[in-house]
């Protein structure tokens, strides 16, 4: 309207002075300007915390469950525009175990792509990775409840060998207090220590339920993908971890950080053990 009409006009229709309607439109730019400075630091903070490793969406969530700051995802992106940060991307590598001589057992895929858990010990998903440090290669094992997302098990090992898996499932057992593994299905991929026969007898005896990803499809198991991409890319930057030795205590530690403070997406931002807190409060 103030195109077709003078302002003049406008503010004497509607009864306004024209010094009011004036300071209205100046005071919401200094309050966005003061408010854009105030969040550009919060803003800053964060992002140097996580060496620059979660993205827009993940900042506004950690902002508003942890820190009691409301902040659209939208604002963030133009806020970093600005500032001229921008999010690391994660980028996949893939693993592949030794070939096992006794790798025949293919199991079906149980889990299809239902990531979805309303109870706890319902659903697993496991992997194994690799981590260089110093030159080092180290492999981890471990397990995750779809539930709440949180890492019940993790084990590291100079070797990817199926004694390794089963370290694994057993402190999953333990971490649970579990006597058994009856009603549990454990998803992973295709893994040469998935299919031995070791694996197999593991799973007749603690009866729980194997499934497994088709073939060379990682997307059948992006759960514990995404942990894994998640951990190889904020783990350098929140443990300066340069001993070998030390390496293990510092991924608990970050396994620590994940299930406690960690926000995800999935879970309103809350972190693993808020969520299931909260699940346990509603029950």
């Amino acid at each position: 309207m103030r195109k077709d009409y003078p302002v003049t006009i406008l503010c004497k229709a509607l009864r306004v002075s024209t010094s009011g309607y004036y300071n209205y439109i100046v005071q919401p730019q200094k309050s966005l300007s003061e408010r854009d400075q105030i969040d550009s630091k919060v803003i800053q903070s964060l992002y140097d915390f996580t060496g620059g490793t979660i993205g827009v969406k993940q900042i506004a969530g950690e902002l508003k469950e942890n820190h009691n700051h409301i902040i659209n995802h939208k604002r963030v992106s133009r806020l970093m525009n600005e500032m001229n940060i921008k999010s690391k991307i994660r980028v996949k590598k893939y693993f592949q175990s030794k070939k096992d001589a006794q790798s025949e057992w293919v199991y079906p895929n149980l889990l299809n792509r239902d990531f979805d858990a309303s109870l706890p010990n319902r659903k697993w998903v496991t992997d194994l990775s690799e981590i260089t440090v110093e030159e080092e290669k180290f492999y981890v094992s471990a397990i995750m409840d779809l539930c709440n997302r949180e890492i019940i098990a993790f084990e590291m090992s100079d070797s990817p060998t199926a004694n390794l898996v089963e370290t694994t499932v057993k402190q999953a057992m333990k971490t649970r207090k579990l006597p058994d593994l009856t009603n549990v299905i454990i998803h992973s991929d295709q893994g040469s220590v998935y299919k031995s026969f070791k694996y197999k007898n593991l799973a007749k005896k603690l009866q729980f339920s194997p499934s497994m990803s088709r073939k060379a499809n990682c997307w059948d198991n992006a759960v514990i993908e995404s942990f894994f991409s998640h951990l190889k890319t904020e783990f350098p930057h929140l443990y300066a971890t340069d001993n070998a030795k030390q390496v293990k205590k510092d991924l608990l530690l970050y396994i620590a950080y994940f299930n406690e403070n960690r926000g995800q997406k999935r879970l309103g931002y809350l972190s693993p053990a808020a969520y299931l807190k909260l699940k346990h409060s509603a029950s």
